[in-house]
């Protein structure tokens, strides 16, 4: 069934040929035409022949096409390892700060507020550290305009996100430290919660007015 429409259209092209040839041809023989013709037989024997393998011609044009499209590539901004490693501990540091003052003031007891602080620095390093490569991979709330900073919303998301891993990290930590205290573990990461989430979507306002660490990458086209 499919191979009637190109036998079709081979005829058709074959009487075109055909057709512009013999015109060509009574042009030149007729006395009346042979002066004022200015175009050669040459050429319109040309014309003939592209009309007869109409089909040839889209795919030799397709080849340059697609592989223009397979080499096109794109600039993006992306962070260094150093400083995912850079922003983890600097925000480990800060955040140990304040679970050692909600430890401190829901247990009344400097052991137990260390304890959770070392939890939380050996549990929580390395998953913020991942936290923010994965999150390198995305584009999604990049500010193009300042040279690939996160915009607010983009910083936003990330405290959120962030929060919700580590309030439940917290909260198991405090509660196996404490003896099964889960009443205490809940203060303790509820009180975390309101007040790193809030200094956390700050933290990320300010690194991204910090170039330093971020460059552009090249990025095949999707």
């Amino acid at each position: 069934g499919a191979a009637r429409p190109k036998m079709g259209c081979s005829i058709s092209s074959w009487l075109l040929g055909a057709a512009l040839l013999a015109t060509a041809d009574g042009l030149v023989a007729s006395p009346r035409y042979a002066p004022q013709l200015r175009t050669p037989p040459a050429a319109l024997a040309h014309v003939a022949a592209v009309h007869l393998a109409p089909a040839a011609r889209p795919v030799a044009l397709a080849r340059p096409v697609a592989a223009a499209r397979g080499a096109e590539v794109r600039m993006a901004v992306k962070e260094s390892v150093t400083r995912s490693a850079v922003k983890a501990i600097g925000w480990r540091f800060t955040a140990g700060i304040v679970t050692a003052i909600t430890s401190y003031f829901f247990t009344k007891s400097l052991a137990a507020a260390a304890a959770i602080v070392g939890w939380d620095l050996c549990s929580k390093s390395v998953t913020m550290f991942i936290g923010e490569r994965l999150w390198n991979k995305s584009d999604w709330g990049k500010d193009t305009a300042a040279k690939g900073a996160d915009d607010a919303k983009r910083s936003l998301v990330k405290a959120l996100a962030w929060r919700a891993f580590a309030a439940v990290n917290t909260f198991i930590g405090a509660t196996l430290l404490n003896k099964g205290k889960a009443g205490v573990a809940g203060k303790i990461a509820g009180s975390d919660s309101v007040v790193k989430t809030v200094l956390f979507f700050f933290y990320e306002r300010a690194w991204a007015q910090v170039g330093w660490g971020r460059e552009e990458v090249k990025e095949e086209a999707a």
